[in-house]
């Protein structure tokens, strides 16, 4: 009832009358509140939210771990990097009983990489960059084992801002830790690559994600489409039409741009033959269902956002 009363975005002081009798009722609870400040970040009443975490304890419930993280990622999200910080830092207080764990850091490190990079000012981006790896490196130094997904979130940030030496030292120091990189660990790196022209080095990457195996089950458009768009601007056409026969092959179906693309490129160097009349009306064909599947779904879509 809380979360229906939250998001039909009615009177904020209907809704603090039914927490107050549900409290004198004994029915309100730590992750009843915490379920509560998360509907509320995500509806965008950040103010609501921090109101509804220090009314806690007049609810007589206290605060946990969880109920600080989800906090603390409602305000990362509206860019309050102040405030989720002073949390963090309050978490940090010797005797706190809430003390933050891994996921309290990987939500700061991630955001800071994530909405940083929105912000559209090169000083305001680096400045976040460097508060994402100084957040890091202070996890390390207290013991924190960092996980795959922080990880990836600060190779991410490290390589939009091209800081590709302190990526690939993540990258070994996550190896050495035994955390098994993932599919989008890679696709930093190849995307990275890919826009800098280094195609070589993104294709070195594609493959040692494919020889070591890590979270690849089958070809994904993600990584292989980079680098055919790369190599269809620098002139490589003929290994763009290998790498898009190799994707088909293995049962995936590229996008319609990157299909038309690798297309226009070889007829336009006169290398059209290369490419099967056979695989084409196979691919079109796949195209073409996946957009059937998205128009059956995009009204339902519509629907939902309008209800």
């Amino acid at each position: 009832m809380s979360l229906v009363l939250a998001k039909g975005s009615c009177n904020s002081k209907l809704l603090w009358e039914f927490l107050k009798r549900m409290s004198r009722r004994g029915l309100l609870t730590t992750p009843t509140v915490t379920c509560l400040i998360k509907c509320l970040g995500e509806e965008g009443l950040v103010n609501e939210a921090l109101t509804t975490f220090y009314r806690m304890k007049q609810f007589h419930c206290k605060p946990d771990v969880y109920a600080y993280n989800t906090l603390i990622f409602a305000l990362c999200r509206v860019g309050n990097f102040k405030k989720a910080k002073f949390l963090m830092e309050q978490m940090e207080l010797p005797g706190f009983r809430c003390p933050p764990d891994v996921f309290t850091y990987t939500i700061l490190i991630s955001s800071y990489c994530r909405y940083g990079m929105e912000t559209g000012c090169r000083k305001a981006i680096r400045r976040r960059i460097w508060e994402a790896n100084h957040l890091f490196r202070i996890m390390l130094f207290k013991g924190f084992v960092p996980d795959v997904v922080t990880y990836n979130s600060l190779i991410n940030g490290c390589c939009k801002t091209n800081r590709i030496e302190r990526a690939l030292e993540l990258l070994d120091d996550m190896v050495k830790r035994g955390v098994v990189p993932n599919r989008i660990t890679y696709n930093s790196f190849i995307r990275y690559y890919s826009v800098t022209n280094e195609i070589d080095k993104a294709i070195e990457m594609l493959r040692r994600m494919q020889g070591m195996n890590h979270g690849v089950v089958l070809p994904c458009n993600s990584s292989y489409t980079p680098i055919i768009h790369a190599m269809c601007e620098t002139g490589r056409v003929v290994e763009a039409r290998d790498l898009l026969v190799e994707l088909a092959e293995q049962g995936s179906i590229p996008r319609e741009y990157t299909f038309k693309l690798v297309r226009d490129a070889l007829e336009s160097s006169g290398k059209i033959d290369l490419l099967d009349e056979e695989l084409c009306t196979r691919l079109e064909d796949g195209i073409k269902g996946r957009i059937r599947q998205v128009m059956k779904v995009k009204p339902l879509l519509q629907h939902q956002s309008v209800s």
